[in-house]
């Protein structure tokens, strides 16, 4: 009776044996999860290429629409004025206004006129900061004719919400007798009896998934153009010499340097 018992328990042994072995086999030979098992694995990184590239593409486009706004500010500037039958065109704080409420309606996409928040590093105080600046600035030639090859910045005005920002390539106290206005080994100068309307931005980019997956990080993105004045302008201005003419009802867009 026992040794029956025992042969009962070695026969179910060896089927049970026979069953792993058989299962063994199949599951070696079996690769219908081996497509999932690759995909999770390579998953984090589908997902980096992915969104590295949308966000460059979003940071190209971004640098894109600010050096188009400049562009324009720059080429509209150029063309403001009011026509005076006695004398040449003159410049007035309207214009200047209606310049830059184009610029900031060009870029609504961008919220040029938001605002983002900064931790102050001495502080750790968390302080709200304004987008964007534009900066207008008229560069003249210190004389007519310019036989020194000098200029000046006569006025600037500046539009945005961005006040911490400080331009790049000169303000009125510190340009009134350079040898131009702009990034080195492409400054602008202005003509004789002429002048030049040149424009810096600085815009703050984020990204849109600030998660770790690309280098991309909250920047400042700074811009520049210059086009020349097209018609003959009064750059003088009434007394005083600023170059531009008050308008009734309107305030100057000054920078507060």
């Amino acid at each position: 009776m026992a040794l029956q018992q025992q042969e009962v328990v070695m026969t179910e042994i060896r089927t049970s044996l026979s069953k792993v072995h058989t299962f063994a086999t199949r599951l070696r030979t079996d690769r219908s999860g081996l497509a999932l098992v690759e995909f999770a694995v390579s998953l984090p990184f589908f997902m980096g290429l992915a969104i590295g590239g949308i966000e460059t593409a979003n940071y190209a486009a971004t640098t894109m629409q600010v050096n188009q706004i400049v562009v324009h500010v720059a080429d509209n500037a150029a063309r403001m004025g009011i026509d005076n039958l006695v004398g040449k065109r003159r410049v007035e704080e309207g214009n200047i206004n209606d310049v830059f409420t184009g610029a900031r309606h060009e870029g609504r996409g961008l919220t040029l006129d938001g605002f983002h928040p900064y931790t102050d590093p001495g502080t750790g105080q968390v302080v709200q900061r304004g987008n964007a600046r534009i900066m207008l600035s008229s560069v003249e030639p210190v004389a007519s004719p310019n036989t020194t090859n000098r200029y000046r910045i006569r006025w600037q005005r500046c539009t945005g919400p961005g006040t911490h920002y400080q331009p790049v390539y000169g303000k009125v106290s510190n340009s009134s007798n350079v040898i131009g206005i702009g990034p080195t080994g492409r400054q602008s100068t202005a003509p004789d009896f002429g002048g030049v309307m040149f424009v810096e931005m600085h815009y703050h980019f984020e990204p849109m998934l600030d998660i770790g997956f690309t280098r991309l990080v909250e920047t400042d993105i700074v811009a520049s153009a210059a086009m020349i004045v097209r018609d003959s302008r009064d750059f003088a201005g009434p007394s005083g010499g600023q170059g531009i003419w008050p308008t009734t009802g309107q305030t100057a867009s000054t920078c507060n340097f």
